[in-house]
C-alpha cells in the first residue's frame, strides 16, 4: 500500500523495544524484523492514521478503489458485449419477422420503433413558471457514491 503522504502509528508497543508508536509498515527496522506485525495497517484495528483526510481515506481505501475500478472495467467489457448481441439479436427477430420468444431460461420480446412524448421542463419553467412551481415535486434521494471510469 501506498502510504507515502500519511504518518501510520501504531497502539501497540514494539515487540523488539526498538521504536514506539509507529506501525511495522514504517519501521526502519521492519525489514530485519522477526516479530513485525503481519496485518495491513488498514485491516488491523490498531493502527491510527495521521494526515489530511483526503490523505488518510486515499491510504484506507486504495485496495478497495482498485477493485472497484478493476469491476467496473469488467462490467463496461460486458455491457458492451451485451449491447452486441443485443443489436445482433434484434436483428435476426426482424430478418425472421419474430416478435416473441421463450425457452427455460429467456424470455425475448421484440419491441417496435415508436415515438415517446415527454415535458419540456426548462421550456415550462421559462413561459409558465407558475404552473411549473405548481407542478413540481419533492422527493428524497439517497446518498450515494458516483464512479466514473477515466480513459475508457
Amino acid at each position: 500500500m501506498n502510504y507515502s503522504n500519511v504518518v501510520v502509528k501504531c497502539k501497540n508497543a514494539c515487540p523488539l523495544g526498538k521504536v514506539d508508536g509507529i506501525c511495522c509498515e514504517a519501521c526502519p527496522h521492519c525489514e530485519d524484523c522477526l516479530k513485525k506485525c503481519e496485518h495491513e495497517p488498514d485491516m488491523c484495528g490498531e493502527a491510527v492514521f495521521e494526515g489530511t483526510a483526503l490523505e488518510v481515506f486515499k491510504a484506507q481505501a486504495q485496495e478497495l478503489i482498485k477493485s472497484i475500478s478493476f469491476l467496473m472495467t469488467q462490467k463496461a467489457q460486458i455491457e458492451a458485449a451485451e449491447k452486441n448481441m443485443r443489436d445482433k439479436l434484434q436483428k435476426a427477430m426482424e430478418a425472421h419477422g419474430v416478435k416473441q420468444f421463450d425457452n427455460d431460461t429467456i424470455k425475448v420480446t421484440y419491441v417496435e420503433a415508436s415515438t415517446r412524448s415527454s415535458v419540456d421542463t426548462t421550456k415550462l419553467k421559462n413561459k409558465y413558471p407558475d404552473i411549473a412551481d405548481e407542478c413540481t415535486k419533492s422527493s428524497e434521494v439517497k446518498a450515494f457514491v458516483k464512479i466514473e471510469l477515466k480513459g475508457e
